[in-house]
């Protein structure tokens, strides 16, 4: 008998409570909000009118905070790039109530069904939206680019603008087959921003993220894998480059900047690499084991590093299981005081400036460059940091959370499945069938039948004492799904056979 699924609000609603999530927000802070209910977006002497340009906003369907939008001209040297962002400053101001929340809260907690803002929704959805046809305040990067799309020149202005067309991706997919003149311009321009930030290398990962859909009773329906169009990397590709003339400015006015860097991978892990998996190393062109007797891991900008891994990933490629590996040998991003490089971008200066709607570090930056001199220091890139992380833990569970859900009903099914991972405990799993794109689950030691299984940690394989049969990351096998908890994100099986 199929067992009784658990009510899906009931659900959410104790995960918010866990993860301590409160969408409302303190008093003190809606009282501020108040003061800007009547902001009419006038002209003044601080801000310079770019509504004469036209000005395009792009996102997911659905979106609510809209919090960028591009602008280019074409000249006759090459291209002058606008990069329009929501001035959330403007707003937000040091040591106010509204701003001692949004560093509490570090960043927009997106989840499946719904989203924490950082900010109340009066700015977050209205105030601070680029929305279309209406005033709004910015804070914009000029940047001046050659005929290639080199950065000539750059420069921050504070802006007053009127967005042209909000548009989704898919939308602006069909305007580039119906030849739209502003959408094609944007398309070339940004495939050009790549070929460019290519003659340095790109590390494209590939790797794949799911999302839920919902029926109409707001409840999941099944877990799929996240679309991507041509015209997401259009938008990043204007993103990646103010952000870059943001950290380029931050240092040139000498400003207390938070960073965003990415340190190069550990020697360690690049071992640990080579040993479970020595056929991505095979044909590199670096050697190695050449490399490591010299190679500490303390210059992000390395490039016999950068080549090394560039050769990883491109073996990897639609390889899900491998370009997993490859990620858990590489060090998080995360944010400093001090610029000391992005190894994935392979690029000295980077920083974070295009969504200040949604994460701290970014509302810090434009204050920066806007005159306020804050103190960034250790402890708020620090708790930055802590903060995503947790955000990012928290988005994971909530998935597992509508996987679950979904897999409450098919307790009993058989499934095909791939050894993820093995531990002394049991056999992590990925599934996948028509309503879950992908689900984990784990295997105990006690629910593989026929044998006392021991576990060899320095080959992370499983080996049957009487048999001799042994289990490792990348075997396909036969389970079945005997025990469901949608709270916890858990998803107990059975091996049957492999």
């Amino acid at each position: 008998m199929k067992p009784l699924t658990q009510n899906f609000e009931s659900l959410k609603s104790q995960f918010m409570q866990n993860a301590e999530l409160e969408k409302k927000f303190p008093k003190e802070v809606f009282q501020e909000t108040q003061k800007f209910q009547k902001e009419t977006f006038a002209k003044d002497k601080s801000r310079e009118d770019f509504r004469h340009l036209h000005i395009v906003c792009i996102d997911p369907k659905g979106a609510k905070d809209h919090d960028d939008a591009i602008s280019i001209e074409e000249t006759r040297n090459g291209y002058i790039l606008g990069v329009h962002i929501a001035d959330v400053s403007h707003f937000v101001r040091p040591n106010s109530a509204l701003s001692k929340e949004a560093e509490k809260r570090g960043y927009t907690q997106y989840l499946p069904w719904t989203a924490v803002p950082m900010l109340p929704d009066i700015l977050s959805a209205d105030l601070c939206s680029l929305k279309e046809k209406e005033n709004r305040f910015s804070f914009s990067c000029i940047i001046t680019l050659d005929k290639k799309c080199k950065i000539i020149k750059y420069r921050f202005a504070k802006g007053l603008i009127k967005v042209s067309r909000s548009i989704t991706y898919e939308q602006a997919m069909e305007l580039f087959k119906k030849r739209d003149k502003e959408i094609c311009l944007l398309a070339k321009v940004a495939s050009n921003l790549k070929k460019v930030r290519n003659e340095g290398g790109i590390l494209e990962m590939g790797s794949t993220e799911y999302q839920c859909s919902f029926n109409k009773k707001g409840e999941p329906l099944r877990i799929v894998p996240r679309e991507s169009v041509a015209s997401n990397s259009w938008i990043e590709e204007c993103m990646l480059a103010a952000n870059k003339c943001c950290a380029l400015e931050l240092q040139r006015r000498k400003l207390n900047g938070i960073y965003r860097i990415h340190d190069a991978p550990d020697p360690k892990d690049i071992e640990e690499l080579m040993k479970e998996e020595p056929n991505l190393f095979f044909d590199s062109p670096i050697n190695p084991s050449k490399l490591l007797k010299t190679y500490k891991g303390d210059n992000s900008q390395d490039k016999r590093i950068f080549q090394l891994y560039s050769h990883l990933v491109k073996k990897a490629k639609d390889k899900p299981l491998l370009i997993n590996k490859i990620l858990r040998s590489m060090k998080k991003a995360q944010y400093s005081a001090k610029c000391s490089g992005h190894f994935a971008l392979h690029w000295k200066d980077y920083a974070h400036f295009t969504s200040p709607i949604r994460r701290y570090a970014d509302l810090w930056c434009h204050r920066e460059l806007g005159g306020h001199k804050g103190t960034a220091n250790d402890e708020i890139c620090g708790y930055l940091n802590e903060a995503e992380v947790k955000n990012q833990k928290i988005e994971r569970k909530a998935l597992k959370l509508c996987t679950s859900y979904l897999l409450q009903n098919q307790v009993g099914q058989v499934f095909k499945a791939e050894i993820q991972n093995i531990e002394e405990f049991g056999i992590f799993i990925s599934i996948s069938n028509n309503t879950v794109a992908i689900a984990d689950g784990l295997v105990h030691l006690r629910d593989i039948p026929g044998d006392f299984y021991i576990y060899n940690e320095v080959k992370k394989i499983l080996v049957g004492k009487r048999s001799g049969k042994r289990f490792k990351i990348g075997d396909k096998i036969t389970v079945k799904l005997i025990k469901v908890n949608p709270l916890k994100g858990e998803n107990d099986f059975k091996i049957l056979h492999r």
